[in-house]
């Protein structure tokens, strides 16, 4: 019979009843698997308990928290405790962290001390003021350093749910920088990087909302603009297989468009012509205005270069927008506020190579997850995901363009699968099962560390920003 796995899992928000307990029935009986407790807000029995109702899978307890709502983490000593006293009854094979970014770093401390393994969704920790507030700012890659100082007496497996380094398609590119770069080394000279979320926030919703939150002084970066500072760090560890050309540093600049930018952007008068009805001005009161300075990014411009004592080895520009192209067109947020609400995703990777490559990927929706509306295989569709690679094919050999339809690809293999969500989310359940097999897999912990040294560099510059200093900041690799 199949060893027991016995799991705890934090936080079953939009997220989790979407990705990680359909997961956890799916695999149940192939792993055995049993949830020993399942940890979330008081805020939100209500909700935890309906969702519960008639699954497969039940947790055997429920915990539910305090929340805190200045933002520090949860209650030390009632979750410890509750965790504890759970540790001292049976052994705890792993934990699945979902919370809210802010209180990953409790769960995860326990967890490594506990040698229980980890998956964590990103970003890996995210202190409040992240983004406005130097050492917050800097607290972010202090924070991996306590978790890595921990790990090396530990025999926890942690991976970080960062699901493009098994995305088809960027698996694909990584693959092939890598055999490029050990033949031919020239480094990889330049990237561009978009994302937009397609995620419109009416005005009351940047304070009070919680799913990808601003209030917390963070935002887009610690949201999903992660995977984006993380595919640029993951993609330009090619250059460290060219020793002689390997950078020692990065200079990185950035800007940031807020809640306060927003609400002089869209006006409340410019709601009642765009609705025909007025939104509350509560959101544009000279107080809310104020407080939203404090407030997180919806987007971020990033412009990041990496060096060889002064010479320019990578430059990068990541541009990462929540407030970017949408389908909403209501003023009453939907159930659905994780993949619905009106949110589409637009993303572009645009690589290069010297003068001997160049590498596209293209994904483009149209509409939201679920609701197809236009008839389309292509740009629009869910799962629309295309990567071109061009050659200088005079030098290197090869095909001079050679295209990749990873969706098409996708559709296709899995086209019997009543499980498959797409191959983006395929790439999380990859993840996931790292993390029940106790693999390193592509995003293991100790992986990440350019990841997050990069990130905390460029919260230091928004945080630098916020105080009228626009200088550049310098991270030492």
């Amino acid at each position: 019979m199949t060893p027991r796995k016995t799991l705890v899992l934090a936080g079953l928000g939009p997220h989790a009843r979407r990705i990680y307990y359909p997961l956890l029935e799916k695999y149940r009986e192939q792993y055995n698997i049993r949830l020993a407790l399942l940890i979330d807000r008081h805020e939100q029995a209500e909700a935890v308990n309906t969702y519960l109702e008639g699954r497969s899978l039940q947790p055997e307890q429920i915990l539910f928290i305090d929340d805190h709502p200045n933002g520090d983490d949860p209650p030390g000593n009632e979750l410890l405790g509750a965790l504890r006293q759970l540790t001292n009854q049976q052994h705890i094979d792993g934990i699945i962290i979902a919370t809210e970014p802010r209180a990953h770093k409790v769960y995860a401390l326990w967890a490594i001390l506990n040698h229980v393994d980890v998956l964590v969704d990103k970003p890996i920790t995210a202190p409040p003021g992240a983004s406005v507030d130097i050492h917050a700012a800097r607290q972010v890659y202090a924070d991996y350093g306590d978790l890595e100082r921990c790990l090396r007496f530990s025999t926890a497996n942690v991976i970080v749910q960062a699901q493009r380094r098994s995305h088809a398609g960027y698996a694909l590119i990584k693959q092939y920088l890598d055999e490029f770069a050990r033949q031919y080394p020239i480094p990889v000279s330049y990237m561009d990087i978009y994302h937009g979320d397609g995620m419109w926030a009416m005005p009351d919703e940047l304070f009070r909302r919680e799913n990808h939150p601003y209030k917390y002084g963070y935002g887009k970066l610690m949201h999903s603009g992660y995977h984006f500072v993380d595919l640029f760090a993951w993609l330009a560890q090619v250059n460290m297989l060219i020793e002689q050309k390997k950078p020692d540093r990065a200079e990185i600049v950035a800007r940031r468009f807020g809640p306060y930018d927003f609400l002089h952007q869209v006006s409340h008068e410019d709601y009642r012509t765009l609705f025909g009805v007025d939104v509350s001005d509560v959101a544009f009161s000279e107080n809310r205005l104020k407080a939203a300075r404090t407030y997180g990014e919806q987007d971020v411009f990033v412009l990041c270069q990496l060096k060889r004592g002064d010479a320019v080895v990578t430059t990068a520009s990541i541009n990462l927008q929540q407030n970017s192209f949408s389908r909403r067109a209501w003023l009453t947020p939907a159930a659905d506020v994780y993949k619905g609400n009106g949110r589409v995703r637009h993303e572009r990777l645009n690589l290069q190579v010297g003068n001997l490559l160049n590498i596209q990927a293209h994904s483009y929706q149209a509409y939201e997850v679920g609701k197809q509306d236009v008839e389309t295989s292509g740009a629009g569709h869910e799962d629309h995901f295309e990567v071109s690679i061009y050659r200088n094919s005079g030098v290197v050999g090869g095909q001079p363009l050679e295209k990749f339809d990873i969706g098409a690809q996708a559709r296709q293999a899995h086209a019997h699968d009543e499980t498959f969500l797409g191959h983006n989310e395929r790439a999380r359940e990859q993840h996931f099962l790292d993390f029940l097999e106790r693999r390193a897999g592509p995003s293991h912990f100790q992986s990440h560390r350019l990841t997050v040294q990069i990130l905390s560099g460029i919260c230091e510059t928004l945080a630098r920003g916020q105080l009228g200093d626009p200088s550049q900041v310098v991270v030492t690799l």
